[in-house]
């Protein structure tokens, strides 16, 4: 059976994070604009021959303003955790927490939300088989189900 495959990027979401485990100046606070890329993939069309409606996806670029446009994001293990809770609280940084707040933690991150919104959406007749989380022009991490 032939599979049908779309893409869409969402772009322009300036956000903050750390990697507090780093061995490297990655420990530290920086940030940069993250790019979102998702693969689709469907065995069937739409009526409107299509795989994913991209103006359908209002709802996850609406999610992913509120994750990722002017915030900061947290592992939630980060030692500073409550240090950050308490930033937020004042009205200095816009939290987020995560699993892991790396690039590859917020590939998954991401799937695992979006996923479930393609997939109540399609009523199941999409899947996402990619996500791309892209700090700059450079660096990049792929979260790919199995």
């Amino acid at each position: 059976m032939a599979i049908y495959k779309s893409t869409k990027r969402f772009s322009g979401f300036p956000c903050t994070h750390r990697q507090w485990r780093a061995d490297s100046h990655c420990r530290f606070v920086h940030g940069y604009s993250r790019e979102f890329y998702f693969e689709f993939a469907s065995k069937s069309m739409t009526d409107e021959f299509w795989v994913m409606d991209f103006g359908g996806l209002k709802d996850v670029k609406a999610w992913l303003e509120d994750m990722f446009d002017h915030t900061f994001l947290s592992s939630e293990d980060d030692p500073y955790l409550e240090t950050f809770k308490q930033l937020d609280e004042q009205g200095v940084i816009q939290l987020r927490v995560l699993p892991n707040a790396g690039m590859e933690g917020t590939a998954k991150f991401v799937y695992d939300h979006v996923s479930k919104m393609v997939e109540k959406k399609t009523k199941g007749r999409v899947w996402i088989t990619k996500v791309e989380v892209r700090e700059n022009e450079k660096n990049s991490a792929f979260y790919i189900p199995e």
